[in-house]
């Protein structure tokens, strides 16, 4: 572990804070290059990734607060000193940009989702390897006990311990390399937009619910942890983009007009029914 890089003096470089800087210009690189590659304006790229990651820092810093409130419950000033009680959720940021991306793609009618999102998808993946491996300098996110040959020592922890962050890099590198090929169809007109997106969300999705079973976690809703919730959510979104684009929705439509009509009919036969006995 190296929680500091280097230090000048008092001044300290912490892993995961450069980690995260390099991760969020990776992001916005790959984000814009993607976008200008589909001649989408200059303009409405810089718009999206800046509103992106305001509200996507927000949502990370917000969600962590509500799933550790009593860290805060003393001094409520100390949500925004993020330098006196440091804390970010991954999930809650994810969720937050997901967010801004539909929001955008709906206000520039011209811009597809699907296009958004598979562009966002592709780099976010390789913004999340350069993360995780801060975080595993840093020693952000620590993994549970563990016998295994290859379990590592966290500073300040008891016992060697699953290495998660690993395990999540080596999980994204497979995941991009399926999106690669995925990608590869999309532009061969062998696959519809999107379909990048659903791929890396729904594995993603599994790797990141598996993984958490190995992660030292304090916020459990029930059985499971807070974001493998978020996770089941994510996964089951993905689920339901695939079936819709494999010509669900026409099947989703047929099905509540059947059902609609039916609703009508016996509605109306109960209003036939009362007409007739008011009338006798």
């Amino acid at each position: 572990m190296m929680p500091i890089l280097f230090s000048v003096q008092s001044f300290h470089m912490f892993s995961y804070s450069f980690f995260l800087i390099v991760s969020w210009i990776v992001w916005s690189f790959l984000f814009w290059r993607h976008l200008r590659n589909l001649a989408i304006a200059e303009e409405q790229i810089f718009d999206t990734m800046f509103y992106a990651t305001i509200v996507a820092f927000a949502t990370s810093r917000m969600s962590f607060v509500f799933t550790h409130f009593p860290l805060f419950r003393d001094n409520l000033l100390r949500i925004f000193a993020l330098w006196l009680q440091p804390g970010l959720s991954l999930t809650g940021g994810l969720v937050g940009a997901i967010i801004v991306i539909v929001f955008m793609a709906f206000q520039r009618n011209k811009t597809s989702i699907a296009s958004l999102l598979d562009a966002f998808s592709q780099a976010f993946a390789w913004a999340s390897v350069v993360g995780y491996a801060g975080s595993f300098l840093d020693g952000t996110t620590i993994g549970k006990i563990a016998g295994v040959p290859w379990a590592v020592q966290y500073v300040g922890s008891v016992g060697r311990r699953h290495p998660v962050e690993l395990y999540m890099i080596v999980a994204l590198l497979c995941i991009i390399l399926c999106c690669f090929f995925a990608a590869k169809k999309v532009s061969a007109k062998k696959a519809g937009e999107g379909s990048v997106a659903m791929i890396f969300f729904a594995l993603y999705a599994i790797a990141f619910f598996v993984i958490e079973f190995f992660t030292e976690s304090d916020v459990y809703w029930g059985s499971l942890s807070a974001n493998q919730w978020i996770m089941v959510l994510v996964f089951s979104q993905s689920l339901g983009a695939f079936y819709v684009q494999g010509g669900g929705k026409e099947q989703l439509v047929r099905v509540t007009g059947l059902i609609t009509q039916r609703i009508n009919n016996v509605i109306g036969g109960l209003y036939d029914r009362i007409s007739k006995r008011r009338s006798g």
